[in-house]
């Protein structure tokens, strides 16, 4: 996880040089260099948090990464890497790892090498793909990327435990493209795991960082291949066995959330793409609405914690639904676009908008933000102690059990608020638009335990909520004429006012659609 961003990693590490050891690490990037700030804004605190500096230790690591024509490693989500320090040279096999929310598992091999050439007959025949022929791959390989680094290691005594805190600091390089490394990653070396957790939230406390899941070789195949700005989508619903407990279907909704989160932010960061931006916002809503729907179970004051800090977290992102709305209206496939592509001063104005609530929020900042990495860490933590199963009973209970009763209590309040009796316009569907959000999330979250007919209820809900969203952009064009004072200001308003109304009378039939829908729990 990472201020670039901060993850938390657990590694099962297999050195063929050493004995197996399991690691657990967290992982933050910094946007600056993270050394220096480490000295001057965490190093000094350590004697008042009774914290001991054990060793400190400098190296200079020059990592050169490998693969062959094919991409096989890359396609196998694996990195194999060469790295000197000091004329000690050692080849390293990383492989594809298993994601758990913040945690990482991967398994790793170490090999001592003679020279800084790399031979992969020297990892035992386990470690490979049962398809790969290693003696065809090795004797095809060529380097494809440099990561350059100098690392300053601090093995650190807690009252309960001994963390290795790695400050990684210089450049991902190829022959065409560079881009910087600043890292700090934390490693549990003995004892209790909040040692960990503890250690990280002091550095979130005095310097700017994020976490992050994004490894070196990562960076580099991205600097290599070019950067695919592209939206992960969420499922049409988490997925969830019959006999999940409602203990981990929450840790998996924490785990979703987490992730769709950090991939986003991750991807906004390296493109400037507003669109991910949107994302960001989704995964902090949904976050939100995993904690307020699982709460009355797994109620513990860890929880309830978290709870008000999503609250007060997910209004510093609300300006997103305006930006949003911005991106609809300015996009090629909007409804509106053959229209407004007729208006270059609208268009202009409605541009300046956008660039102006940007800049005004400064999404990056955010990103760095002591809260956000604040609400993530503790969401890992929570994940990792489960401190419910001390303060409450149930949490070991089929989630199934509580399932129809939450799933009733949202939707049973959503046709009340809009029963089919009243006849609903703008300011009405506004109204409404957050619950609406808030139940389908809880559908979102529980409609794995129900596979017929879950689809079909869903779909003219989902439909409205799509129109509520045209509705917003339509509300704020609607604004933005009546603002930017153009020649053509009645004519755009009329048009806006065809199109609203036309608007509300589909979301009208879709909405008695939907009321008449029968449930699927």
């Amino acid at each position: 996880m990472s201020v670039k961003e901060l993850s938390v990693k657990e590694l099962s590490e297999k050195k063929l040089s050493e004995k197996e050891s399991p690691e657990i690490e967290l992982k933050f990037v910094t946007d600056d260099n993270a050394h220096q700030a480490f000295e001057q804004s965490v190093l000094p605190l350590f004697q008042k948090h009774d914290l001991k500096v054990i060793s400190h230790e400098e190296m200079r690591l020059e990592n050169d990464y490998y693969d062959n024509d094919k991409r096989d490693f890359q396609r196998h989500k694996m990195g194999f890497r060469v790295r000197g320090n000091n004329g000690i040279y050692e080849q390293t096999l990383k492989t594809n790892g298993v994601v758990s929310g913040g945690l990482h598992q991967r398994n790793e091999y170490n090999v001592a090498l003679n020279t800084a050439t790399p031979d992969l007959t020297l990892f035992e025949d386990k470690v490979w793909p049962q398809e790969w022929n290693v003696a065809t791959v090795n004797t095809t390989l060529s380097k494809q990327f440099s990561t350059h680094f100098t690392r300053n290691a601090y093995k650190v005594s807690l009252p309960s435990g001994t963390v290795e805190i790695v400050l990684d600091c210089g450049e991902a390089t190829t022959d065409k493209a560079s881009s910087p490394i600043n890292e700090i990653e934390l490693e549990l070396m003995d004892g209790d795991i909040n040692s960990l957790f503890l250690l990280a939230e002091l550095i979130n406390d005095n310097m700017p960082v994020r976490l992050s899941d994004v490894s070196k070789a990562a960076q580099g195949y991205q600097l290599l291949h070019g950067f695919n700005a592209k939206v992960r989508p969420l499922p049409d619903f988490l997925a969830l066995e019959d006999t999940v407990s409602t203990e981990e279907a929450f840790c998996l909704a924490m785990q979703t959330a987490l992730s769709h989160w950090q991939y986003h932010e991750y991807v906004f960061c390296e493109s400037g793409s507003i669109k991910m931006l949107g994302e960001v916002a989704k995964s902090i809503r949904l976050l939100l609405q995993s904690v307020s729907l699982y709460l009355p179970v797994l109620q513990c004051p860890e929880l309830l914690e978290l709870h008000k800090k999503l609250l007060a977290h997910a209004q510093k992102w609300s300006w997103q639904d305006d930006l949003q709305s911005l991106r609809y209206l300015l996009s090629k496939k909007s409804l509106f676009n053959k229209t407004l592509s007729k208006h270059a001063a609208l268009v202009s104005y409605l541009q300046g908008r956008q660039t102006g609530l940007i800049q005004a929020h400064k999404p990056e900042k955010l990103f760095f933000d002591n809260d956000a990495t604040d609400i993530k860490l503790s969401a890992i933590r929570l994940i990792q102690n489960k401190p419910w199963r001390s303060a409450s009973t149930g949490f070991d209970h089929p989630v199934l059990d509580h399932a129809k009763g939450w799933l009733s209590q949202g939707w049973q309040t959503v046709q009340q608020s809009m029963p089919l009796s009243k006849t609903m316009g703008p300011a009405n569907y506004s109204a409404i638009e957050i619950l609406l959000r808030q139940t389908l999330w809880s559908g979102f979250l529980l409609g794995d335990l129900f596979v017929e007919e879950r689809g079909n209820f869903r779909a003219p809900w989902l439909d409205l909520l799509t129109g509520i969203d045209e509705l917003n952009a339509l509300l704020m064009l609607k604004q933005s004429v009546d603002d930017a004072e153009l020649e053509s200001q009645n004519e755009l308003r009329s048009w806006a006012a065809e199109k609203l109304s036309t608007l509300i009378r589909v979301m009208e039939r879709t909405r008695a659609v939907a009321m008449q829908r029968d449930i699927y729990w």
